[in-house]
C-alpha cells in the first residue's frame, strides 16, 4: 500500500510548491506589465493634457482680450454721440461726469478723450495704482492758451481744484490717434507705441465724430488701454503649468504683454524701444520666439492655431501659437511650458510605484512561504489520516488531482466551493458597486431625516458644502433648514413640494457652505416611506449649478446692455428721420422768414 502510494505521487507537485512558485510568478509579471502600461500611457496622458491645456489657457487669454479690447470700442461711440448731441462739449468744456462715470464702470481703460477741429482737447486719465489711481480731468483749448489745465474730482463725479498744469501747449490734431481716425473716417486702433506719461506699450481705439447735419468732422473721440497694466496683471495670475510662460507679440514680433517680470522696454540712447521677443531677457521667451521664426521665418503666415514642440536646455517644451485679431489688431498669443510641469509628478510616482512594487514582492513572497507551510502543514496530517480511513472505508471515488495533499479533499470540497465562491462572488461585486457609486459620484448624495438632520452624505455632498468629510458635515449640520437654507421660505417650498408629489426635480436654492460662503445648488430628491405610509427619510442628488448661475447671470447683464445700446440707436434713427421730414424742413424754413421786430410790436 505505502509503495502504490509512493508511486502514485510521482509526477504530482507539493502543495506549498503550487501556491509559491505561481504566486511569485504572478507577482512579478503583473508588476512589469503595469509598470510598462504605466510609462507608455503615462506619456501618452502628458501629451493629451499638455494639449488640452494649451488650447484652453490660449482660449482664456483671447477671450480676455476680446473683453479688454471691446470695453474702448464701447466707450468712444457713447462718447462721439454724446459729443454730436452737444452732451459732451469739447470747447467750453462741459459733461466731464460723463468721462467720470465710465472710469468707474470700466477699471481697465486707462485714459477717455476727445479733440476737435479747434484744437481744443477734453478728457479724463487714471492715475497708477502707485499714485492712488486717482481719476484726473485734463482739458485745453483757446482760453487756456492751448496749454492743458489738470483739476481733480470730488467723490459725485464733480470737477473740484485745480491739481497741474502741462508746461507746453497741447495739439490733439497732431496726435496718431486723431490723424488715423481722421484719415480713415471710422473707428481703427492705433499701433502699439511707449505713452509719453508713463513708458507703457499702449494702443488706443479711435473714433471720428461727425455732424449731424452737414457730416462734418467735428473731432475724434479716443480710449487709452495700458497693455501692461491689465494684460500682464492677467498673464501673471494665470496658472500655466508650474513654470509656463505666456507672452503676446505683434507679427513684427515686438512684445506686448508677457506673464514674466522683466522689462519689455530697453533704454538705447537715451530713449525707450520695445523689444522683440527674440531680443527678451526671459529664456524662455527669447527661446520661443526663435523657435517660431526658424520654424514660419514670417510670423505673419502663423493664421490658425499652431501647436509645437521644442528643447530648451535639454528640456522639451511644449508651444501654441494662436493669432488674435480685432478690426486692425493682429496679434499671436504664445504659449511654453516645460514638459517637466507635467512629467515631475509622474516620475515621482513611478519612482514610488516601483518602490512600493518591490516591498509588496518580498513581502507577498515571505507571506506566501509562511502562508504555505501554515496551510501545508495541517494538510498534511489530515491527508495522511484520510489515507488511513480510506483504505476500505471510503465508499466514493475521489478525482484525481495534481496536488497530493489535495486529492483525497477534491470530491468533497469541489461542490460547495464553487458554490461559495459564486455566491460571495456575487455579494461582494454588488457591495463594491454600490459602495464605488456612492463614493466617487462627482454628485452630492444624501439621505435626510424629516426634521432636517443628515442620516448619510457622501465625499461630494461634503465638498459642495465645504467640510472635509461627510462625518464632518452630518455632526455639524442639525438643522438643515436654518444653517444651509440662504432663503428659508426655499426650504418650506421644498418640503411642500415633497409632501405633495413625493418628488422633486430640479429644485434649485442657495445654500450656506462651512465658511460662510454661499453657492449655488440644485436638488433632485424623493420622499422614503415604510409600508404604512410613514415617511422615513428624503433622499437625493445634489449639483452644484454656481458657474451656471454666474454664466446666466452675465449673459443678463450683457443683454440689458444689448437693449440700451439698440434702444438708443433706435432714438437716434428717429430723431434723423423727424428732422430730415418734410414739415420739419417747411417749419425751420417759417421761423427762419419771421421778422422777429415786426412780431413783437
Amino acid at each position: 500500500m505505502i509503495g502504490k502510494t509512493m508511486g502514485s505521487s510521482l509526477g504530482k507537485l507539493r502543495l506549498r510548491t503550487t501556491l509559491v512558485v505561481p504566486f511569485i510568478i504572478q507577482i512579478i509579471a503583473a508588476v512589469g506589465l503595469v509598470g510598462l502600461i504605466v510609462n507608455r500611457s503615462g506619456q501618452q496622458a502628458v501629451n493629451d493634457v499638455a494639449s488640452q491645456l494649451r488650447t484652453e489657457l490660449t482660449n482664456r487669454i483671447t477671450e480676455k482680450l476680446t473683453t479688454y479690447t471691446a470695453a474702448p470700442k464701447t466707450i468712444n461711440r457713447l462718447n462721439a454721440s454724446a459729443v454730436a448731441q452737444g452732451d459732451l462739449d469739447i470747447l467750453t468744456p462741459r459733461g466731464e461726469y460723463l468721462f467720470w462715470e465710465q472710469m468707474q464702470i470700466y477699471p481697465t481703460l486707462s485714459y477717455v478723450y476727445c479733440g476737435d477741429e479747434q484744437g481744443a482737447f477734453f478728457g479724463v486719465s487714471r492715475a497708477s495704482e502707485a499714485d492712488g489711481g486717482q481719476v484726473i480731468l485734463h482739458f485745453s483749448n483757446a482760453t487756456t492758451n492751448f496749454i492743458r489745465q489738470d483739476f481733480g474730482f470730488d467723490p459725485q463725479g464733480n470737477r473740484a481744484a485745480q491739481i497741474g498744469t502741462l508746461d507746453q501747449p497741447y495739439d490733439p490734431r497732431a496726435r496718431p490717434w486723431y490723424q488715423a481716425a481722421k484719415a480713415t473716417q471710422q473707428a481703427v486702433w492705433s499701433d502699439v507705441y511707449l505713452a509719453f506719461a508713463t513708458g507703457f506699450p499702449t494702443i488706443t481705439a479711435s473714433m471720428p465724430v461727425y455732424d449731424r447735419q452737414d457730416n462734418q468732422l467735428i473731432g475724434v473721440c479716443a480710449t487709452d488701454f495700458f497693455l501692461p497694466r491689465e494684460v500682464n496683471h492677467f498673464l501673471k495670475n494665470l496658472q500655466i503649468g508650474k513654470t509656463g510662460t505666456a507672452f503676446i507679440m505683434e507679427r513684427s514680433g515686438q512684445l506686448i504683454a508677457t506673464s514674466s517680470e522683466e522689462p519689455m522696454v530697453a533704454e538705447r540712447g537715451g530713449a525707450s524701444e520695445r523689444l522683440l521677443a527674440t531680443a527678451s531677457p526671459n529664456a524662455t521667451i527669447q527661446a520661443t520666439a526663435e523657435h517660431l521664426t526658424r520654424r514660419f521665418r514670417e510670423l505673419d503666415q502663423i493664421q490658425s492655431i499652431q501647436q509645437l514642440d521644442f528643447t530648451l536646455d535639454g528640456e522639451p517644451h511644449y508651444v501654441q501659437a494662436m493669432p488674435f485679431q480685432d478690426d486692425n489688431l493682429d496679434w499671436l498669443v504664445v504659449l511654453a511650458i516645460p514638459e517637466s510641469d507635467f512629467m515631475a509628478q509622474i516620475h515621482e510616482s513611478r519612482r514610488n510605484a516601483v518602490a512600493l512594487a518591490l516591498v509588496a514582492l518580498g513581502v507577498a513572497i515571505t507571506i506566501g512561504i509562511l502562508t504555505a507551510r501554515w496551510v501545508t502543514l495541517p494538510l498534511l496530517r489530515l491527508s495522511q489520516a484520510s489515507n488511513e480511513l480510506a483504505e476500505g472505508q471510503l465508499e466514493q471515488p475521489v478525482n484525481p488531482s495534481p496536488i497530493i495533499e489535495i486529492d483525497t479533499l477534491a470530491a468533497s470540497f469541489n461542490g460547495m466551493a464553487a458554490q461559495l465562491k459564486e455566491s460571495f462572488d456575487a455579494l461582494r461585486l454588488a457591495e463594491e458597486n454600490y459602495r464605488s457609486i456612492f463614493e466617487n459620484a462627482l454628485e452630492g448624495i444624501f439621505q435626510s431625516s424629516p426634521t432636517g438632520e443628515f442620516i448619510s452624505a457622501n465625499p461630494a455632498l461634503a465638498r459642495i458644502y465645504g467640510y472635509d468629510s461627510p462625518g464632518e458635515m452630518i455632526a455639524s449640520v442639525t438643522n438643515i433648514g436654518k444653517q444651509l437654507y440662504v432663503d428659508p421660505e426655499k426650504r418650506a417650498e421644498f418640503r411642500t413640494l415633497l409632501t405633495k408629489q413625493d418628488a422633486v426635480k430640479n429644485f434649485e436654492y442657495r445654500c450656506y457652505c462651512k465658511d460662510g460662503g454661499m453657492v449655488w445648488v440644485e436638488v433632485d430628491a424623493r420622499v422614503v416611506k415604510d409600508s404604512r405610509g410613514q415617511v422615513l427619510y428624503y433622499e437625493g442628488i445634489v449639483q452644484d449649478i454656481s458657474d451656471r448661475k454666474r454664466r446666466e447671470e452675465q449673459l443678463r447683464k450683457q443683454l440689458a446692455e444689448l437693449q440700451i445700446e439698440i434702444d438708443h440707436k433706435k432714438r437716434e434713427q428717429e430723431v434723423a428721420m423727424l428732422t430730415e421730414s418734410n414739415y420739419f424742413q417747411e417749419v425751420q424754413q417759417e421761423v427762419a422768414e419771421i421778422n422777429l421786430d415786426e412780431f413783437w410790436s
